[in-house]
């Protein structure tokens, strides 16, 4: 994984992962973690496709947080990244070439979340009905056919939306 071929907001969103760990007392950081803070980003991509996709984004972001709270706390020691997130992390580049981009953006962060699911992740978006075709219509209407070719696309996407 080359961090270097993250995005801006992509790179946020992973190291918010680490203070929510701490925040909710756990040791792994996992899937949950990295949908809390792709959630949680002003402005973010992920919030603006949620709504798009029709979904009440406040109720989501609840179940996403209860989903999270519930995970094992541990007090003390080093946050470690877990097995799942890890393979979501790794896959994300290779969803950004599949897409024709040269940087990993939230949305194949987000993709990766579809495509290899923890138990968690497979209950909140079969809850909420989110699959990879229904992401990615809403992603085509933001993005259009552009390109992932800097790290701050999404100041283009707000372009085109506006």
């Amino acid at each position: 994984m080359n961090i270097q071929k993250f995005t801006q907001k992509s790179v946020e969103a992973i190291n918010d992962c680490e203070k929510l760990a701490y925040e909710y007392g756990n040791q792994e950081i996992e899937q949950e973690h990295l949908l809390v803070a792709l959630l949680r980003q002003e402005d973010g991509l992920i919030p603006k496709l949620i709504e798009k996709m029709e979904i009440q984004k406040e109720h989501f972001v609840d179940n996403a947080e209860r989903h999270l709270a519930a995970r094992v706390k541990v007090s003390g020691g080093q946050v470690y990244v877990g097995q799942d997130l890890n393979k979501v992390l790794v896959h994300a580049e290779d969803e950004a070439k599949a897409m024709g981009d040269e940087y990993v953006s939230v949305e194949h962060l987000f993709l990766c979340l579809i495509k290899y699911p923890n138990k968690a992740m497979k209950e909140i978006f079969k809850e909420y009905g989110i699959t990879r075709e229904r992401f990615l219509q809403a992603l085509s209407t933001v993005r259009g056919n552009q390109r992932v070719v800097s790290d701050n696309p999404e100041a283009t996407y707000d372009t085109l939306e506006k």
